[in-house]
């Protein structure tokens, strides 16, 4: 658990130990190390910590406080790619992603899309939250409709009157969860509704190494038992890393699926002859939209590349 504000470090100087990234801010870290939770710098300019590692940290004999020295092998780690065409991470050693989306601000399909892209190419669950549902749907069912039967798992909550939340709270149960979504969609309602001690662990998160306040890092919260949620901050897009080849294909499960009876393997599924996805889009079978999508992200690594 998170310690109370105020409470005495057990860094002394001449320690060391093992602790887990609950926040990362600049050149410095919120780290929980057994019980306590420790404000740390950086040892090097090398290290680039996100919410989720696994790190070493030691105190030493000359230094004001302690430092995180080393990063711990990550399972995974979800990156976006900045306006340079750069990886930057997000989180790390996820198990689970809850895409959160709302009635109120309407929801970015094409932002949906590339948040599935980027997990299924992590091979990371993923599930999609329909939060605020004591607002009218509007036009999302259609879409839900369509990602529902492309096999993403969706659920519906509302924070206001509690629907859907203790089968949110089951699925969250185990493993690290990470929220994301558009600013607004109410991930941090769900925070305060799913972790039982959020608000004070809340007072810890949004401090940094100096005391000020930030609200621009993914953030962890216990779930007791092992289980956590990391709160990423609001974004208006994403992208996943292009690293992976064919990356954009393989991350839209139906393109994927189709590309398979291409009459060319190196087909871009743009303009070339015997494309089945796109003989898939024109008889229905492949939503226009979802295919835009998967043209627009095809774009910009090809334009990043340039």
């Amino acid at each position: 658990m998170v310690s109370e504000p105020g409470a005495p470090p057990s860094s002394t100087p001449g320690s060391r130990g093992e602790g887990l990234v609950l926040a990362s801010y600049g050149r410095g870290a919120l780290v929980q190390s057994g019980a306590a939770t420790l404000h740390c710098g950086l040892t090097g300019r090398r290290l680039r910590l996100v919410c989720g590692d696994r790190v070493d940290w030691e105190h030493g004999a000359a230094a004001d406080g302690p430092s995180v020295t080393a990063i711990h092998a990550r399972r995974n780690v979800i990156e976006r790619i900045d306006s340079r065409g750069r990886p930057e991470p997000v989180a790390a050693n996820v198990d689970r992603l809850g895409l959160v989306i709302a009635p109120e601000p309407a929801p970015d399909w094409f932002l949906v899309d590339r948040y599935w892209a980027g997990a299924r190419l992590l091979d990371i669950e993923v599930m999609l939250i329909a939060n605020k549902q004591d607002l009218a749907p509007g036009g999302s069912v259609a879409e839900l409709a369509i990602l529902q039967g492309l096999g993403l798992n969706c659920c519906q909550a509302s924070c206001r009157d509690d629907r859907g939340v203790e089968a949110l709270r089951q699925r969250t149960r185990t493993g690290v969860t990470l929220l994301v979504g558009q600013s607004g969609v109410g991930k941090s309602s769900l925070v305060n509704a799913l972790a039982p001690e959020s608000a004070a662990q809340t007072a810890q998160l949004t401090r940094d190494a100096e005391g000020r306040h930030t609200t621009t890092t993914a953030r962890w919260y216990d779930l007791g038992g092992g289980a956590a949620l990391i709160d990423a901050p609001g974004v208006r897009d994403f992208a996943p890393p292009a690293h992976l080849a064919r990356a954009a294909e393989r991350g839209f499960v139906e393109i994927h699926t189709h590309s398979a009876e291409c009459r060319f393997s190196d087909c871009r599924h743009f303009e070339e002859p015997g494309c089945n996805v796109r003989a898939a889009v024109a008889q229905g079978e492949i939503a226009a939209r979802r295919y835009e999508s998967y043209r627009r992200l095809t774009r910009l690594y090809e334009d990043l590349a340039r």
